[in-house]
């Protein structure tokens, strides 16, 4: 009996001693992190504390602050818990807090929310790769100073790799969409479609230009393919759902095609017509045209049409759209 009891002390004793030393070790390398961002002019904190004895890892940052090199994006909030299990350091979790600024340019959009958390775990390995990342929200609600909001009753996104470091594979879902401001009376002119829409889904793989871990820079990767399983956009009587693959040049240029089926699209029509896009005296005659190529299609109420990018360019179906976007 004795015996065991000293066991016990002695395990105790290495892991209180384990747990000090990695402590130090996360604060030393938290520190030192943050005195390059001050010195990039990248990021700081008011302040940082390191907790959770015994059994998890706590990091509470104040006032954190992160920007890009050039200053065009910036993310600022009132603090940051970060969480970690003593016994598994390489899953952290992370608690927003209800407000969040982002800065884009010169516009600023406040992000509020009832509960926003999200999880990652990275391998064992120096250079912690990224394994998978997960994030839930609740009540979501972006304001920007530009004069528009959208507000997401549910939010869930999630990554993990899809087989080689540079894949990716991202789900994302957002259910209960309400728009405001500029949208809203966009989508809602000439009466075809509400201001609210039910879900927005997407299922792909991204192959990026590097991996994604402890050395991926502020400026972040870029997505050199996409392999679009499944979109889908469920909005009001119209919904729009797709898939296809695209490729993406060193300047962000897409090319590849994405097969996209339209339903209801009298509704969208009325919605083009209303907002300008195709001149009243038209309308009749382009919807006797997507009448036919629906028909093509198997369903009048249902209208499938690529939407092909090519040499810098993009187009729908028949009609060209102009210049493709870059990502």
């Amino acid at each position: 009996m004795r015996i065991i009891l000293w066991l016990v002390a002695l395990m105790t004793a290495l892991y209180c001693g384990y747990w000090v030393l990695a402590s130090r070790g996360l604060r030393s390398g938290l520190e030192t992190a943050l005195a390059e961002m001050r010195a990039a002019g990248t990021g700081d904190v008011t302040a940082l504390e390191v907790g959770g004895f015994p059994y998890r890892f706590d990091v509470a940052l104040t006032e954190p602050r992160v920007t890009n090199p050039d200053g065009s994006v910036a993310w600022s909030a009132p603090g940051l818990d970060v969480h970690a299990l003593a016994y598994q350091p390489q899953k952290v979790i992370a608690i927003f807090p209800m407000m969040q600024r982002l800065r884009i340019g010169r516009e600023t959009v406040t992000v509020t929310s009832a509960d926003l958390m999200a999880s990652a775990r990275a391998g064992v390995a120096t250079n912690l790769p990224l394994q998978s990342a997960e994030s839930v929200g609740h009540a979501v609600a972006l304001t920007s100073d530009a004069g528009w909001g959208l507000v997401i009753e549910e939010l869930r996104a999630a990554t993990r790799l899809a087989g080689a470091p540079e894949a990716q594979q991202i789900g994302i879902e957002a259910r209960g969409l309400t728009l405001a401001g500029l949208p809203a009376d966009l989508i809602t002119a000439g009466g075809a479609l509400p201001a609210s829409g039910e879900r927005l889904y997407l299922d792909a793989t991204l192959v990026l230009d590097r991996p994604v871990d402890r050395e991926t820079p502020v400026t972040g990767v870029r997505i050199r393919s996409a392999d679009v399983r499944s979109l889908a956009l469920d909005w009001g009587p119209a919904g729009l759902t797709g898939s296809g693959t695209l490729t993406l040049d060193a300047a962000g240029i897409p090319e590849g095609r994405l097969e996209l089926s339209l339903r209801n699209w009298r509704a969208v029509l009325r919605l083009t017509t209303a907002l300008g896009l195709v001149r009243p005296e038209s309308a009749p005659t382009i919807e006797r045209a997507l009448e036919g190529l629906s028909l093509l299609g198997g369903s009048v109420d249902v209208l499938t049409l690529p939407l092909v990018f090519q040499s810098g360019r993009m187009s729908l179906g028949p009609v060209p759209l102009g210049p493709a976007p870059r990502f």
